[in-house]
């Protein structure tokens, strides 16, 4: 199967590292040991709220990409605003909330094209949250949606995508049907990444870089794993070798 642009991402590409630490200093010294191994790292609402927007400033420095991930949510004209705002920071990547609707999306998808027509840069992709990977069946029913996660899942996937999304952000449990409904012409990453020595945390769909890849991801969002580790570096050459396999 086909995916849009997949053939031109690289292996390091592939792996997304979410730093969420709160200190200046540990993301720094993060993005040393990393030792650009991969090419783009994700910045949350944890590096935002303790450190500012200087954190895309720091990060950007040793030549990596970066993923905001501050999952927008709110009406369009909102959104739209804060998306053309994030995009004269030159992020590679912005996450916003599919519950927020199509013309939300959309809204957000036009901004950002707008808006880096306006400084002559590239623009960021829009990649649409669907259901938190930390959410199983039981949460979603207590929440109020009346379906099971899969098919929660693939409808807000669907609306994304219709909406002007370039991508969505599901668990690895999902890649699957995804691609099976929806087709390739949009990418799909992943968080809820764990080896199989790692401990699942507050993570309740999961599964391997492998699994994930090999069932139609162009993307590995991978933090704890990563963060956690005492060689950082070690760590992501692991995950590296099994998004290689699965390729």
């Amino acid at each position: 199967m086909t995916k849009k642009l997949s053939g031109n991402l690289r292996i390091k590409d592939r792996l997304i590292v979410a730093v969420d630490l709160s200190r200046k200093e540990e993301i720094i010294k993060l993005c040393c040991k990393i030792n650009n191994r991969v090419s783009t790292l994700k910045l949350g609402l944890e590096v935002i709220y303790s450190n500012g927007l200087d954190a895309i400033k720091s990060v950007k420095s040793f030549g990596y990409d970066v993923m905001l991930d501050v999952k927008l949510l709110d009406i369009p004209n909102t959104v739209s605003k804060a998306v053309r705002a994030i995009t004269g920071l030159g992020v590679s990547k912005i996450t916003v909330h599919s519950t927020g609707g199509k013309k939300m999306i959309g809204a957000a998808k036009q901004d950002a094209v707008n808006e880096s027509e306006n400084l002559k840069i590239k623009p960021p992709d829009i990649f649409a949250v669907t259901i938190l990977t930390s959410l199983d069946d039981i949460d979603l029913h207590d929440i109020g949606y009346r379906g099971r996660y899969l098919e929660t899942v693939e409808n807000l996937a669907e609306l994304a995508i219709s909406g002007g999304a370039d991508g969505i952000v599901c668990s690895p449990n999902e890649v699957t049907s995804l691609r099976e409904k929806l087709g390739g012409d949009f990418f799909i990453a992943t968080p809820g990444i764990r080896m199989t020595d790692n401990c699942s945390g507050d993570q309740k769909r999961f599964n391997t870089p492998f699994f994930a890849i090999k069932n139609g991801a162009d993307y590995i969002i991978a933090g704890r794993p990563v963060t956690e580790n005492a060689d950082p570096e070690s760590a992501v050459e692991t995950i590296l070798e099994d998004i290689n396999k699965a390729l």
